[in-house]
């Protein structure tokens, strides 16, 4: 079977402005990979910007394949709906698949708002290689394990297969299906990998809960490959650098420290084996004085945290969060003590989220102080928790964004349309950098702070006297950022 992978990686400002992503997608080098080693063949639809019908279509059909599977997020959903109808008309007969987080946490609108024939829910490779062989010996696809299929008007929907509990019984992922011309400057200078799959939380805004439950074994969610099996993926990933662009490692795993035991071996080997940093997520109730100290004896260069909202309600009853500021403040300060990087990773524009408790989430970062800051506007995906608090509210509005990063709501929050808020929001980096630079005055500073928080009050009551006071001060605070822009 000839199977071609397409995979949108561009967000789009609108229809004349976009931004490409070029990135290594692991998912799709993992089913590659599997398919491979089945005997199959694969190609790979890199969209890195938005194609035209006519250039789309050509390039799918240059690839003469047997079976076309899509992969996407939410985000990106849309463009897999144009463009498998595009699919569709030039290959009538040429069955449609699609995979990825959006079909698995809603696989009902994946199936029935595109042209796609069935979906895959969960993770992919047995599933697809099981497909491959049947539509291969002309046999019928319609209930295999995983995937709901079109039945005329109605769905197939067959249950999904039990999570694949040896990580190590896969191939590493195969690389040499992207094209390298499509990448962006920072992903030839990361070598990317992932050494565990799944998390053990349940934050209301991320997918993760949501996709969990889809299986028949969610308590095998988490899961470890072997540090042997790891180390041998790195070298292999080093080895392939003939060009000598790689700078660090990448571990792009949810939470890296979640096994205390097998983190504590792969710090050792990586330490003894790898000359180059790595970067990996870890999470602030996790960083601890050990953990701080593994990580920097092994060669860690940056990890990165969610602080997400430094108001104490919100992290705890509307993301399930319940983390001490406390905490938080102290595992930034442990990497930092041990010579490490940090980056927090931060949501505006949360339900409820009004100017007081979007400056609670500037104020934690200028205590906590990271070296960079990741800004983002909450977006709902479609059956996490926090969606049906939001459907609950009345705030959905079906307004559809690329990323998460441009700024743009898809809610209908009056706390948004507060100027203060738009404010605070629109300069979130300046407005840590003043908060920081009061703090560092001791007494006097956290005197000032209080000032500041009640120029950045609600109210319309002097509001343009206050305005103009903090567009002075935060232009001044942006031309002394001490913040940086950490590629990770």
């Amino acid at each position: 079977m000839r199977v071609t992978f397409v995979y949108p990686d561009f967000f789009s400002y609108d229809e004349e402005h976009f931004m490409p992503e070029g990135r290594i997608y692991l998912g799709i080098g993992y089913l590659s990979a599997y398919l491979k080693r089945e005997g199959h063949h694969t190609a790979l639809l890199h969209m890195v910007r938005p194609p035209k019908q006519e250039e789309f279509e050509e390039r799918l059909a240059a690839t003469s394949p047997d079976l076309v599977a899509f992969s996407s997020t939410t985000h990106l959903f849309p463009h897999v709906r144009r463009w498998s109808s595009w699919a569709r008309r030039r290959l009538p007969g040429v069955p449609l698949v699609g995979g990825g987080a959006h079909a698995t946490i809603d696989p009902e609108d994946a199936l029935l708002s595109s042209s796609l024939d069935m979906v895959c829910l969960g993770e992919g490779e047995e599933a697809l290689a099981e497909l491959c062989a049947v539509l291969q010996e002309g046999r019928d696809h319609r209930r295999l394990p995983s995937f709901w299929v079109k039945d005329g008007e109605g769905i197939i929907r067959n249950p999904v297969r039990p999570l694949l509990e040896d990580l190590d019984s896969l191939p590493f992922p195969d690389r040499d299906i992207f094209d390298p011309e499509d990448f962006c400057e920072q992903q030839h200078e990361r070598g990317t990998l992932m050494a565990s799959r799944g998390c053990p939380y349940n934050c209301s805004y991320c997918s993760n809960h949501a996709q969990k439950r889809v299986y028949p074994n969610p308590e095998k969610y988490v899961r470890f490959r072997s540090v042997d099996n790891v180390m041998r993926e790195i070298h292999q990933v080093i080895e392939r650098d003939k060009e000598g662009r790689l700078r660090y490692i990448r571990f792009d795993d949810d939470i890296l420290t979640l096994n205390r035991e097998w983190f504590r071996e792969l710090a050792r080997r990586y330490r003894e084996e790898v000359e180059l940093p790595f970067v990996c997520n870890s999470r602030a109730n996790l960083m601890d004085e050990e953990s701080a100290r593994l990580f920097a004896e092994a060669g860690c260069g940056v990890v990165c945290m969610g602080i997400e909202s430094g108001n104490a309600q919100l992290r705890r009853e509307v993301l399930n969060r319940p983390m001490r500021e406390e905490q938080i403040i102290r595992a930034f300060r442990l990497c930092r003590e041990h010579g490490m990087k940090t980056v927090s990773t931060n949501m505006t524009g949360l339900p409820g989220e009004g100017v007081s408790e979007l400056l609670d989430t500037v104020k934690l970062n200028a205590r906590a102080r990271p070296d960079c800051m990741q800004v983002s506007v909450f977006h709902p995906y479609p059956h996490t928790r926090l969606h049906e608090i939001c459907l609950e509210r009345g705030l959905l509005t079906g307004r559809h964004v690329d990323t998460i990063f441009d700024g743009r709501s898809a809610l209908n929050d009056p706390h948004f349309r507060d100027p203060a808020w738009q404010l605070a929001q629109r300069n979130f980096h300046a407005a840590t950098e003043l908060y920081s630079r009061l703090y560092d005055l001791g007494a006097a500073g956290e005197r000032l702070a209080r000032l500041l928080d009640r120029l950045f009050a609600s109210g319309r009551r002097g509001w343009k006297l206050r305005e103009g006071i903090l567009k002075r001060l935060l232009s001044w605070a942006g031309r002394r950022q001490r913040f940086e822009w950490i590629h990770y």
